[in-house]
């Protein structure tokens, strides 16, 4: 991978500056971690399955990485699912007496719960969208995941305004209206040289 294939956008450090604002340097490690480790294991499979990794960039979309995109549809499931395994590895493990290290954990499970979601451009869409590719054809499996992604983001949506109005928490909206921003129809499937 050359140096100019290293991405960082303006999105991707306000987001680092707001939760650095919300924790302090606290919450960037105990976040950054369970991060890093979910990235390599994209890594690490994509390497496994004899890919190349061609980029790394961190947008408003999260860390992407960029791979030539050659492997079969079942190699692309496994790259999408070694991030959130690699995120519940760390959970488990870091479930420990040390309270730092228990806490990142506690955000680490979280997060790869939320990334397993059946919706582009988490894992868990890439996985769901390969699948039904695989077993219903592209245009029937396409819609499926069109109609499975309206209706989830409708629940999503409505959920967190229902918390934000009870003033529980604003995050579950924010997450809400992240995903709602990213549901490209033309990312409604697979893209094969990308991986979030």
């Amino acid at each position: 991978m050359e140096r100019r294939n290293l991405g960082l956008s303006l999105a991707a450090v306000l987001l680092t500056a707001c939760l650095y604002a919300r924790g302090g340097l606290k919450l960037l490690p105990m976040i950054a971690l369970p991060v890093a480790v979910h990235e390599l294991s994209h890594v690490a499979a994509l390497l496994l399955l004899g890919q190349r990794i061609t980029g790394i960039s961190l947008d408003a979309r999260g860390l992407c990485i960029g791979y030539d995109g050659t492997c079969s549809p079942h190699g692309h499931i496994v790259a999408a699912l070694a991030g959130p395994l690699g995120g519940a590895v760390y959970a488990l493990a870091g479930f420990t007496d040390v309270p730092w290290l228990k806490q990142s954990a506690c955000l680490s499970l979280l997060l790869t719960a939320f990334n397993l979601l059946p919706l582009m451009p988490l894992d868990g869409g890439r996985v769901f969208s390969q699948i039904c590719v695989l077993t219903l054809g592209e245009t029937r499996g396409e819609r499926l995941c069109r109609t499975v992604s309206a209706a989830l983001l409708a629940l999503l949506l409505l959920g967190g305004v229902v918390l934000a109005a009870w003033k529980k928490s604003t995050a579950p909206l924010a997450a809400a209206i992240w995903l709602l921003l990213f549901q490209n129809e033309q990312e409604a499937l697979v893209k094969s040289d990308q991986i979030i």
